[in-house]
């Protein structure tokens, strides 16, 4: 029950709930009796009403990422935390370890400690789920593509790794397998999109998609593997750089020559790009600003009830391709940007 159901079941408009809720004052008493006694009629009482009654804001927000150790989640919490503490509010941050029961459990620890709104890094969460965790009528952001339902923003993963497929095809390569971190849920399908996308729309074979468990060990392993067999691709394209150095050690080791005989690209555009040799083509994400963006608009939710009636915000950030040599890049220069 939400309050878009109490609007339905009064012959109201949701407009007219808020307005019971936060400005009962100007309501006509009738209208206002006949809501009122729908709510309670379905128990319904919101948690940020409730809190507004007690005049009670916690000043804590909860962040649950995958995995707290991911470069990518480490910069997003920099990014919530940075908006967070000029609002005065501290983040109670937790990792789901991309396991949807433990993402479902963290909800509900999160919402019994009435934290002020949530922002969640997930792949798969519905704003159903949402509601069978008690959270449906919170202050709430989805980081990842959601069902739009809920206010969420996101890093364009299915366009950018359109862009890095389409590059490795425009400098010769046929065959380009894709190696993924088995915990990275939230990304892994974007990815995985366009990379076929790409392959499909210039007619090219589909390479082999190999999982790697960790992340730069998982990477070595992975391609340790993969070289122990008698087709070796063209180029891998990693979905984190920790894979990507794990394949290049991999490639040392093996003496498989990195760019001439293997391009290798990450995903991530870690300061250590440009220490490795060859330098590591990758891609630039804006993650410290999806954080900051994730957070403005869970305290527009915070602060304005009335915002959260209208229909769900969607933003999405524009990542780039960072060209280094890796990838067999031959220009002068040391980076191009695209």
């Amino acid at each position: 029950m939400n309050i878009k159901e109490i609007a339905r079941q009064a012959q109201v408009s949701v407009a007219t709930v808020s307005r019971v809720l936060n400005h009962p004052e100007l309501v006509q008493p009738e209208t206002r009796a006949h809501i009122l006694e729908v709510m309670a009629r379905h128990n319904y009482t919101p948690n940020w009403f409730a809190r507004r009654l007690n005049l009670a804001r916690t000043n804590t927000i909860a962040l649950l990422v995958p995995n707290i150790e991911g470069g990518i989640n480490q910069k997003v919490v920099a990014g919530v935390e940075s908006v967070a503490t000029k609002k005065g509010s501290t983040v109670l941050l937790c990792s789901t370890h991309g396991r949807p029961e433990e993402e479902d459990r963290l909800l509900r620890m999160v919402f019994d400690r009435r934290v002020d709104g949530v922002i969640c890094s997930s792949s798969n969460l519905t704003q159903a789920r949402l509601n069978e965790c008690g959270l449906g009528s919170s202050a709430f952001v989805l980081i990842g593509q959601g069902d739009g339902e809920m206010t969420a923003c996101y890093i364009n993963f299915e366009g950018i790794a359109y862009k890095m497929t389409q590059h490795l095809l425009g400098l010769g390569r046929r065959r380009i397998d894709l190696l993924l971190d088995e915990t990275g849920h939230s990304r892994n399908d974007p990815i995985i999109s366009g990379y076929r996308r790409a392959l499909l729309d210039a007619d090219v074979q589909q390479g082999h998609i190999h999982m790697a468990a960790g992340a730069l060990r998982g990477g070595y392993l992975a391609a340790r593997r993969l070289f122990a067999t008698e087709t070796l691709p063209d180029a891998i394209f990693a979905g984190s750089d920790d894979l990507a150095f794990g394949v290049m050690k991999a490639a040392r080791d093996d003496g498989v020559d990195i760019p001439a005989r293997l391009a290798v690209v990450g995903f991530d555009d870690s300061l250590l790009c440009d220490l490795v040799t060859p330098e590591l083509t990758s891609i630039e994400q804006p993650s410290k600003r999806l954080g900051m963006v994730a957070a403005r608009l869970l305290f527009d939710l915070i602060e304005d009830a009335q915002i959260a009636e209208t229909v769900p915000q969607e933003v999405v950030l524009q990542p780039k391709l960072k060209i280094r040599r890796s990838c067999g890049n031959k220009k002068y220069i040391h980076e191009l940007f695209d």
